[in-house]
């Protein structure tokens, strides 16, 4: 199986069938050790059955983390060769389920600059774009990061900003690309 990272094409899909799988495992796991219980002490009053309960617990986490990704990817491969190709060199991060504030915020695409530059973009046109500002740069502030946020819910517009953001980072040396990779780890932290 080819690993898939956070913030690459297909991460939520690869997540979502190795929970689904993981959950029934788990839940074939506890049937089969309280049907055992039950068939060898004629009653569901012994160990196994407590077992069976206990391994209950991380199953239902792992089942409840499934009912939390998203059902259908935000973001398609011809999509993000195109905003790749205006963002040159600048990395493009896909299909990010980002926690800012109180709310979730399915970011399709985002790109981080040498001058901790952080743009990005939703297709939901009631994403909060003031809150998602607001708690990436206070998240970052706590790692001493001075980041310019943008949220953008109009397509053309962060495309305008992609080609912007790669001439003002058209000549990044290797300390700048480090210091955006480590920035990105920083963001990465607020996905799920």
């Amino acid at each position: 199986m080819k690993k898939v990272l956070k913030g690459q094409l297909g991460y939520y899909k690869k997540k979502k069938t190795i929970l689904g799988i993981v959950c029934l495992i788990g839940f074939i796991l506890i049937f089969g050790i309280y049907l055992t219980g039950y068939m060898v002490a004629g009653t569901n009053k012994n160990n196994l059955t407590i077992l069976a309960i206990i391994l209950f617990i991380p199953t239902a986490k792992f089942l409840v983390d499934y009912f939390l990704l998203p059902w259908k990817a935000f973001a398609t491969q011809e999509e993000l060769d195109f905003v790749s190709s205006k963002a040159d060199p600048l990395q493009v991060y896909a299909e990010l389920l980002m926690t800012a504030g109180e709310k979730r915020y399915q970011i399709s695409y985002l790109v981080v600059g040498k001058d901790e530059n952080i743009i990005a973009f939703t297709r939901n046109q009631k994403a909060d774009r003031e809150v998602f500002k607001k708690s990436v740069t206070n998240f970052l502030n706590y790692y001493n990061y001075d980041s310019k946020v943008e949220l953008f819910i109009d397509y053309d517009s962060f495309i305008a900003k992609c080609q912007e953001l790669a001439v003002e980072n058209a000549n990044l040396t290797e300390e700048e690309d480090e210091h955006i990779m480590t920035v990105v780890e920083k963001v990465s932290i607020m996905s799920v």
